[in-house]
């Protein structure tokens, strides 16, 4: 099932909060999402429809194995999106926040994923320091002061 860029950050907002909370409301999603109470149960509707999560009846939003696995998989692209643009391209965090959740639905699988490894290696590489991506971190440093 395909999701809309919506669904998908919705899910993802589902998962975040459930990393740091035991229990995730429809209130806590809208607070975090800065919208109405009615968006987040329109878009918490289309989820269990598609399967992704459960609700009682006020209750509760629960990730479904099938939801998680989406949700993890969307953050883990969200992230690694806005560490390359803000470690890697050296561009402000909230800039690179906003720009990774644009960029994320925007972008072929394939050109998510390359970039997606190319992030993960360049900041799990062992020579911190290997001379390109240091100079091009000065470059831009020079130009922001």
């Amino acid at each position: 099932m395909k999701l809309t860029s919506r669904e998908e950050d919705y899910l993802e907002t589902i998962y975040r909060l459930s990393q740091t909370i035991d229990a995730v409301g429809i209130s806590d999603v809208a607070h975090e999402r800065q919208v109405t109470l009615p968006t987040v149960k329109s878009a918490v509707k289309r989820l269990k429809e598609n399967g992704l999560v459960s609700q009682r009846h006020y209750g509760k939003i629960v990730l479904n194995a099938s939801g998680r696995k989406q949700a993890e998989d969307i953050y883990r692209v969200h992230s690694a999106l806005r560490i390359f643009l803000n470690e890697i391209l050296q561009l402000p965090p909230e800039l690179s926040e906003h720009e990774a959740c644009r960029m994320e639905h925007g972008m072929s699988k394939k050109t998510i994923n390359r970039l997606v490894d190319f992030t993960e290696l360049v900041r799990n590489c062992p020579v911190k320091d290997s001379g390109c991506l240091s100079n091009y971190k000065k470059s831009k440093k020079r130009k922001t002061t």
